[in-house]
């Protein structure tokens, strides 16, 4: 079970994923400053992208896909948020439910908070000339083709890579008896 759902977050999230994680792990990691934080000053030393490259990142946020790779974050904080007082008040875990709901509709204009910090990271990492190119390509045959196959590929990918492991660990258990059985023990 716990593989099916690492394998669907895999290949929801098409490897941005860990940001959205990041963004969702921030009560837990109080001592360390809030993304937002982090992503201005990741892009404090670069100079401030142009008009143009902001428009052109954002297009191509939305034609790669990742705009709405982030569509679950408001939502999951916000319901990470309330779940976290039901230990302490298990009676309200209705309330806390609704509570959640009408949050995260009322929260959900934010998300373009999100698309905007990866796209002044883009603009600032790309010139107008590559995020234009980047942009032809995702709105190319093949770009449109990758990002509607991309949940596939991982999945496929993904599940590779798990049976490779399982044989790979097989491989290494095999090795470290033999190497401790030439140190004597019999493992």
């Amino acid at each position: 079970m716990q593989l099916d759902i690492a394998a669907a977050l895999a290949a929801r999230f098409a490897g941005v994923a860990l940001a959205a994680g990041v963004l969702a792990a921030v009560p837990a990691r109080a001592q360390e400053p809030p993304p937002f934080q982090v992503a201005q000053a990741a892009t404090a030393t670069a100079p401030e992208p142009s008009a143009e490259q902001m428009k052109l990142a954002n297009d191509l946020l939305v034609a790669n896909g990742e705009a709405s790779s982030f569509d679950a974050v408001i939502p999951n904080v916000v319901e990470q948020t309330a779940a976290s007082f039901v230990q302490a008040n298990p009676d309200l875990i209705r309330d806390l439910r609704e509570v959640a709901k009408q949050l995260s509709t009322e929260y959900e204009s934010r998300r373009s908070e999100i698309v905007e910090i990866l796209a002044k990271i883009y603009a600032t990492e790309f010139t107008t000339q590559e995020l234009k190119d980047l942009l032809a390509f995702y709105r190319s045959e093949a770009g449109k083709k990758l990002v509607a196959k991309r949940e596939d590929l991982l999945k496929a990918g993904f599940s590779s890579i798990q049976a490779w492991s399982a044989l790979f660990a097989r491989e290494m258990e095999g090795r470290v008896r033999e190497e401790m059985k030439k140190r004597g023990f019999t493992i």
